[in-house]
């Protein structure tokens, strides 16, 4: 009488041990989805701020520094045009 007691008894683990790991899976598959949202969604935000500060969408960003430079020094060297 008590040997189908114990068979029982082990049966629920089994299944209980797969269901812990569904559950494990979904719980990793449900946090990478999180994370691909959470991306788009910060590339949403920073493009809406580029364009904010007047770039186009889907456009190079280029350095101010450096065209700056390049302005300075074409204005103090000599050039072919200009008053004289």
């Amino acid at each position: 009488m008590k040997l189908p007691l114990l068979f029982r008894r082990d049966r629920p683990t089994i299944p209980s041990a797969n269901a812990q790991d569904h559950a494990e899976r979904v719980i990793a598959e449900s946090l990478r989805v999180l994370g691909q949202v959470c991306t788009k969604v910060a590339d949403a935000i920073e493009a809406q701020r580029l364009e904010r500060n007047g770039y186009a969408h889907n456009s190079y960003l280029r350095r101010m520094d450096k065209a700056d430079k390049a302005d300075d020094a074409s204005k103090s060297g000599p050039s072919g045009t200009g008053g004289g």
